[in-house]
């Protein structure tokens, strides 16, 4: 995951809104999530054609959280705003 830092990192200043997508597979019977990371505003939006909320894939959340903080640290960003997580319903 330190390579998803690092395209952050490339990217540009990232305070102007712009997603980043991220395919997560679950690993239960090869599921896939898709994730989108707006690291400007700290929203993480994800999509999953199955329902409930992302407390089905702690590691992801876990995971995905971890890197955008690292991103904010090495970026040298003072905001304490919480990661806001929000699911995108699939029809």
């Amino acid at each position: 995951m330190n390579e998803l830092v690092d395209r952050f990192m490339v990217a540009g200043d990232n305070t102007t809104p712009s997603l980043y997508f991220l395919p997560f597979n679950s690993g239960n019977g090869g599921h896939w999530v898709l994730i989108d990371m707006d690291l400007s505003r700290l929203m993480v939006y994800y999509l999953d054609s199955l329902p409930g909320d992302w407390s089905k894939y702690p590691s992801m959340k876990k995971t995905v959280d971890a890197e955008i903080l690292k991103f904010r640290s090495k970026k040298n960003y003072r905001n304490r705003k919480d990661i806001t997580w929000v699911r995108v319903q699939c029809l």
